[in-house]
């Protein structure tokens, strides 16, 4: 399976580039948990962890009836609530927590499982390796307290640079600061409609990670972990 899906990605890979939320980090789902737990409800972080991955397939949708990313940060977080049974009457209390604490600390601050360890192989293949992120500004800070640092050769963060995923220029800028040509670069996401098709209009091909199997008929090469990308790049 990893051999059709290289086929499918450039024949000579030189840089890989990593969405961050959802394919590098993890949503803090022990500080949503308690915020929960403290309006009465009890959810497990299996329960939480779906939920959000439901809110990203909302995303994807919106984004295909033509809705920018940065529009949607309290519908997502909506959404995750009404999917684990919180009363909406909790719904603003429990968001403006959220937001609060992701401006001050950071809500993705969690390491997926695998997801240094894949880095450094990458990196140790001779690769090199960038992060694109649709982001708040402080995706940098959030990818070194989760133990990235200094493995990254750029980060991109939307709301510094202006402008965010699917619009191919976040990867264009990518692109310009690390030297890299678009025809040997790939790019790993977990939204088609955000990080597969802005990859695309930037002429690099993209692997989806769809860690929860919400998109088994995608388009495009698709790993269920993070920990299966470098089988498929060969490295």
């Amino acid at each position: 399976m990893a051999g059709d899906m290289r086929r499918l990605l450039p024949a000579r890979v030189e840089t890989v580039l990593f969405d961050a939320g959802g394919v590098l980090l993890d949503l803090d789902y022990g500080f949503l948990q308690r915020q929960i737990e403290l309006r009465g409800v009890c959810v497990e972080n299996g329960d939480l962890s779906r939920a959000e991955a439901m809110a990203r397939a909302e995303i994807h949708r919106r984004v295909r009836e033509g809705r920018r990313v940065s529009e949607g940060w309290r519908a997502y977080f909506h959404f995750v609530l009404d999917r684990v049974g919180v009363a909406s009457a909790h719904h603003e209390s429990i968001i403006d927590a959220l937001w609060e604490t992701h401006r001050r600390v950071g809500l993705w601050t969690t390491a997926i499982d695998g997801a240094v360890r894949v880095v450094d192989r990458i990196r140790h293949a001779g690769l090199k390796v960038g992060v694109v992120s649709n982001a708040e500004g402080q995706v940098a800070r959030d990818l070194d307290r989760a133990g990235f640092e200094g493995r990254f050769d750029t980060v991109v963060d939307s709301h510094l640079v202006g402008v965010e995923k699917p619009d191919p220029r976040i990867f264009h800028i990518a692109l310009e600061r690390m030297g890299s040509d678009a025809d040997s670069v790939v790019f790993v996401g977990d939204v088609p409609a955000v990080d597969v098709e802005g990859a695309r209009a930037a002429g690099i091909p993209a692997i989806l990670l769809d860690r929860h199997d919400l998109y088994p008929d995608a388009d495009v090469p698709r790993v269920r972990a993070i920990t299966d990308v470098p089988a498929v790049l060969d490295v």
